[in-house]
């Protein structure tokens, strides 16, 4: 066999095995659909944020850490139940913390533009108000086992609780404020009140009413309860306050 014989079979046993030898598999690259003579559509990417595995891994972990607890919740069983081999998740995932944590911010971040989105058109900060809450109490029957993990693992964690706090109640909390400044502004609400004692009394109202949902199985009007939260919060419990009835 002579050299261009061997250069040619040489660089032929590359672009076949490198793939494999350097962890490129052809399942994980980006691919294109034709759908006409004249038009393409890019498919979803096959990994990283958005593909349809990555998105199996995060509910996966959500489901199994929400059944048996964080530390009763192996890499491995979240892997089974993803329907993916353990080391795939490591693909796309540093650690079993990172998992939970992208979990946690990509519900947060849902919320936060669920709120934006009808902001564009809901106007009144009562409404606002009642909106944000109703959207809250809505989050146990929108993804129950989520409900589950924030009223249990991640309060036991003292990271989690931190890293919580810092990113998303802090954001949770400054969109009431500006809410409650501008009704104060436009004389809805008393001004002799602090906007971050009415934004933190209403967050911790909900998420106890949360608790009580992931706790005791109620099942709560997210709307008509939201309204009430909002009711007692503004007007308070006295007789002529403006109360829409009670829920026993």
């Amino acid at each position: 066999m002579n050299r261009n014989s061997l250069l040619a079979k040489a660089k032929q046993f590359i672009r076949v095995t490198a793939p494999e030898i350097f962890g490129v598999r052809p399942e994980l690259k980006r691919r294109v659909k034709t759908t006409g003579p004249d038009s393409t559509m890019a498919a979803a990417p096959a990994t990283g944020p958005g593909s349809e595995k990555y998105q199996r891994i995060l509910d996966a972990a959500v489901e199994v850490i929400a059944e048996r607890g964080y530390f009763s919740s192996p890499v491995s069983a979240i892997a089974k139940r993803a329907g993916v081999a353990d080391g795939t998740i490591y693909l796309y995932f540093k650690s079993k913390d990172d998992v939970l944590r992208t979990a946690i911010d990509e519900t947060f971040n849902k919320f936060h533009g669920q709120v934006e989105e009808e902001f564009k058109t809901l106007k009144g900060p009562r409404e606002q108000l009642e909106y944000i809450a109703q959207v809250h109490l809505e989050s146990h029957a929108v993804n129950r086992n989520m409900a589950i993990l924030m009223q249990t693992e991640v309060r036991q964690s003292a990271r989690f609780i931190a890293e919580f706090s810092h990113h998303h109640l802090v954001k949770y909390i400054q969109v009431v404020r500006e809410v409650v400044r501008r009704g104060q502004q436009e004389g809805i609400f008393r001004r002799d009140v602090s906007d971050g004692v009415v934004a933190h009394c209403m967050f911790g109202a909900i998420d106890e009413l949360l608790s009580s949902a992931v706790f005791t199985g109620r099942v709560y009007d997210a709307k008509a309860t939201a309204a009430q939260v909002m009711d007692v919060l503004l007007n308070g419990i006295t007789a002529g306050g403006g109360l829409r009835g009670s829920e026993s």
